[in-house]
């Protein structure tokens, strides 16, 4: 496949870009297979993407768009077993083959059809993450339209996000290199990574919904980009990963990232005519500045990879009656894997009929100046049978009184969880056996990990 590097244009172009449905855009190639059993079913694989630099590139086959920046494919699946799995993989890029992302141009907008730098569709959610140049009243509409069809239903991927982000040793890309999901013709649907990766080996084993995780990313992009391009590209990488993982966001309101973000990211290239008034309906929506010179063009989907709905999907899945998926134990101060009440959000009412009736007792004073004694009593409560309520409310308290001791604990987006889903469960109704077994397991990995960190002073 030919190139030509020197006309690669690299533009700066700060987006906030979302695909609900990875698996939907594509028109789901594969279920996948996972710790080598087959998925059964996909309930969510969103695909969150910072984006800071993209460009085109003209091949034989066709024109690729990569879009560079700090990603999170985000995976809830099923196994055979009915076990229900949540799994994820940090990403540096897109690789948007012209079909894709044609389709993506024109799939059915939801709402904001006037704003044509700010999508909402069947398969994108994309904004600039710079919003100074709308008007209040627009930036306003635009706010309550994403907290409503994407901050809302999605908040607890996107928390999960901003800590991956957080991590020292996440989105390292001098030492872990390029991670890009690819709808490339020749590595459709697959993540390409550097064999010279550090991460984890458990990044290269194989999850719900893609084709493959495979080596080989660094042929690709020396084919398509030259030494100071790359660096720019990495460059940008990096100051995202710098930028998001020090800003300061409000869990409860999460357009709070793209307000505070954006105060670091401004100075990207203008997006031409975009504000324009356009006198004529375009055939597509502008997703990408680098696309602009493409708006009149459309490439149709290739018969090679081949469409079909979930509902077709998941009744090709053929069960293997051979093999029961068993996790392994948590050992040592490994994060135990929490039970079903944490994993299956709509199995909730379900945990719910198997929840005892309880009676209302005044729960004990929280304190409020020792890490540890916060998390013994909040260990008492869960484990003596107060009622769900009264458990949520004391870890909302807990979580305050920890956030006025240590500037971060990594388990307080965890306890604003708790706290959030049982402070709406109706009164009198406590904790199921299995459930509170979890939630005890889960209180006592925090207090190991606060005791080691006591123990350094």
């Amino acid at each position: 496949m030919s190139t030509n590097i020197i006309e690669t244009k690299l533009i700066n172009n700060n987006i906030f870009f979302i695909i609900p449905s990875w698996g939907n855009l594509l028109g789901y190639p594969t279920l996948g297979n996972y710790a080598h059993h087959n998925v059964s079913k996909i309930s969510h694989d969103v695909i969150i993407f910072l984006g800071g630099t993209e460009c085109a590139i003209s091949t034989d086959k066709g024109t690729l768009y990569y879009l560079f920046g700090l990603g999170y494919y985000y995976l809830k699946f099923e196994l055979q077993s009915g076990r229900y799995i949540t799994d994820n993989r940090q990403l540096t890029g897109l690789i948007l083959s012209d079909f894709v992302y044609d389709h993506l141009a024109t799939s059915k907008n939801i709402t904001l059809e006037n704003e044509k730098d700010v999508i909402v569709s069947e398969n994108l959610f994309k904004l600039p993450i710079d919003l100074s140049h709308k008007t209040e009243s627009k930036k306003t509409f635009i706010k309550g339209t994403l907290m409503r069809n994407l901050f809302i239903p999605y908040k607890d991927v996107f928390l999960e996000f901003m800590e991956a982000i957080k991590k020292p040793q996440s989105f390292l890309i001098e030492r872990n290199k390029h991670m890009l999901l690819s709808t490339h013709w020749d590595f459709y649907n697959q993540i390409l990574i550097s064999k010279e990766k550090e991460l984890k080996t458990n990044y290269l084993q194989a999850t719900a919904g893609l084709d493959n995780i495979t080596t080989g990313v660094n042929i690709l992009l020396n084919q398509h980009f030259n030494s100071s391009q790359l660096q720019e590209i990495n460059n940008t990488i990096k100051h995202f990963k710098e930028v998001f993982s020090s800003i300061e966001y409000d869990p409860i309101y999460l357009f709070s990232i793209i307000e505070n973000g954006a105060k670091f990211l401004r100075g990207g290239t203008p997006i031409p005519s975009l504000e324009k008034e356009i006198s004529k309906r375009m055939p597509k929506e502008s997703i990408l500045i680098s696309a602009e010179s493409a708006m009149e063009s459309f490439r149709e989907w290739p018969d090679i990879f081949r469409r079909q709905s979930k509902e077709q999907l998941e009744k090709s899945f053929i069960p293997d009656e051979t093999v029961k998926y068993q996790p392994k134990e948590p050992i040592g101060l490994q994060k135990p894997v929490l039970g079903e009440f944490k994993k299956r959000d709509e199995d909730f009412e379900l945990r719910t009929v198997k929840r005892p009736f309880v009676g209302f007792k005044p729960v004990p004073t929280i304190p409020i100046d020792n890490l540890l004694d916060i998390l013994a009593t909040l260990r008492k409560v869960v484990e003596e049978d107060f009622d769900i309520k009264s458990i949520g409310k004391t870890f909302e308290i807990a979580r305050d009184n920890i956030k006025r001791e240590v500037l971060h604990a990594n388990f307080l987006w965890d306890m604003s969880k708790y706290s959030n889903v049982y402070q709406r469960v109706e009164p009198n109704i406590g904790l199921g056996f299995n459930e509170k077994e979890d939630l005890l397991r889960e209180i006592d990995y925090w207090i190991k990990i606060s005791q080691k960190h006591y123990d350094k002073f």
